[in-house]
C-alpha cells in the first residue's frame, strides 16, 4: 500500500471498544474515471482517486444514483458507479452523507452542517442549536426524514425531531458511526461506543450490545431500511448480519472496507469503497462482486 494511503487508512480505523473515533483531515484531489481493476474475484467499477474515504449513500428509490463524500466535497454517479463526477458541493467536508425522502440530502462534517432539498442542486446551512458543529457521525430515521441523530465531538450524542433545527442530548460519550432502521415497532439506532457495537430502541437513551464483528470496524455500518440486513465495514472485509446484529457472517469482500451503503429498495444491493478508493458493488449481499 502506498505510504500516503497507509497513513490515511491507519487514521481512519475505529476499533470496536475504543473510546473515541479518530479521523484525519485532508484536502482531496479527485480525478474521477473508470479506473477498473480486478483483485481476484473482486472487480472494481471505478477508482475515485480522492485523498480520503468517508461516506457512501444511495439516492432514495434510484439504485443507479449514489453519492460519495470526502473531505473536499461530494462526488456522484448516475450510472450505478461506472463513472463519477463532482457534485455541486465542492471544497466542503462531506464526512457524512444522508439521504431522505425523494430529494432531501443532509451533510455533516468538521464544522459543516448543510442541507439540500433539490437532490443536491443547491445547498443551505441548517440553522440549529447544537453546542458544536464538529459532527463525526450522523443518521436519519428511514421512516421520518425529520428525525435524526448526530455525534458532536466533545459534547455527545444528540437527537432531533424537526430536521436538525433543535437537538436534545441523549448520551454524553463518544459515538463513532451511526445508522438507523425501522422495524414494525420502533426505529432502531446503531452506533459504536466505548463498549463496542450497540443498538438502541429508545432513540439513544439506553443500549444493548451487538455481537462482535470478529475484526475492528473501519468504515461504519449500513442498514436496510427495515433492518432485514446489516452490513459492517471492517479492517478484514465486509460483514453481513440477517438477525439485526445478533450474529455476523463474512462475505467474499475480504479486504479493508472504508465506506459501505445499501440500496433503499433492495437489501442485497450493497456498495463498498476500499482503502485504495476503489468502488465495488454486489447484487447478492456480498456473495459475488462482478464488474459493471
Amino acid at each position: 500500500m502506498p505510504s500516503k494511503l497507509r497513513r490515511r487508512f491507519d487514521v481512519r480505523i475505529v476499533l470496536l471498544g475504543a473510546a473515541s473515533l479518530l479521523v484525519a483531515g485532508a484536502i482531496a484531489v479527485y480525478v474521477v474515471g473508470p479506473g477498473r481493476e480486478n483483485d481476484g474475484s473482486l472487480n472494481a467499477w471505478a477508482t475515485l482517486n480522492t485523498a480520503d474515504v468517508h461516506a457512501l449513500a444511495f439516492a432514495p428509490g434510484d439504485a443507479s444514483h449514489l453519492y460519495f463524500g470526502h473531505h473536499n466535497g461530494l462526488l456522484e454517479t448516475r450510472d450505478g458507479g461506472r463513472s463519477w463526477q463532482p457534485a455541486s458541493l465542492s471544497g466542503t467536508d462531506a464526512m457524512n452523507v444522508q439521504t431522505a425522502g425523494a430529494t432531501k440530502i443532509q451533510i455533516v462534517g468538521h464544522e459543516v452542517y448543510l442541507e439540500s432539498v433539490d437532490s443536491g442542486a443547491s445547498w443551505q446551512p441548517v440553522p440549529n442549536d447544537l453546542p458544536g458543529l464538529d459532527l463525526h457521525a450522523f443518521a436519519i430515521d428511514p421512516a421520518d426524514a425529520d428525525h435524526a441523530w448526530t455525534w458532536a465531538v466533545n459534547f455527545g450524542l444528540f437527537e432531533t425531531h424537526d430536521g436538525g433545527r433543535h437537538w436534545q442530548l441523549r448520551q454524553p460519550d463518544n459515538w463513532g458511526y451511526l445508522a438507523a432502521y425501522r422495524t414494525a415497532d420502533a426505529t432502531v439506532l446503531l452506533a459504536v461506543s466505548s463498549e463496542g457495537g450497540v443498538r438502541s430502541l429508545d432513540g439513544g437513551t439506553t443500549w444493548q450490545p451487538l455481537a462482535y464483528l470478529g475484526a475492528p470496524l473501519a468504515g461504519g455500518i449500513a442498514a436496510a431500511a427495515d433492518g432485514s440486513v446489516l452490513y459492517a465495514a471492517t479492517t478484514a472485509g465486509l460483514r453481513r448480519s440477517t438477525d439485526q446484529g445478533r450474529s455476523w457472517q463474512e462475505t467474499t469482500f475480504d479486504r479493508a472496507a472504508l465506506a459501505v451503503a445499501v440500496a433503499s429498495d433492495n437489501p442485497m444491493d450493497v456498495a463498498v469503497v476500499d482503502e485504495s478508493t476503489r468502488f465495488f458493488r454486489s447484487s447478492d449481499g456480498g456473495v459475488s462482486w462482478p464488474g459493471p
